[in-house]
């Protein structure tokens, strides 16, 4: 768990109290959250310190992330 979202659970001491507060947080279908999931796709780069199958992870992490919060991602062909 980073460092940012260690504060929000960090005096839960019942893991399901926590993953409560961590889905309402994280896992929630506002227009905020969609906001911000598509900010990071569009700002997504390749991370130089990172390898090749970190990056694919992240992206695909990132791409998860997106559906579950019901964004709809379309396949771009290029022209």
């Amino acid at each position: 768990m980073t460092q940012d979202i260690k504060y929000h659970v960090m005096y839960e001491t019942f893991a399901r109290k926590m993953w409560e507060i961590l889905k309402k947080k994280y896992l929630t279908k506002s227009i905020e959250t969609r906001l911000h999931l598509k900010r990071r796709l569009y700002r997504f780069q390749l991370n130089k310190r990172l390898s090749i199958d970190d990056h694919i992870n992240n992206y695909m992490k990132l791409l998860a992330n997106l559906v579950n919060v019901d964004v709809a991602i379309e396949k771009r062909t290029r022209r």
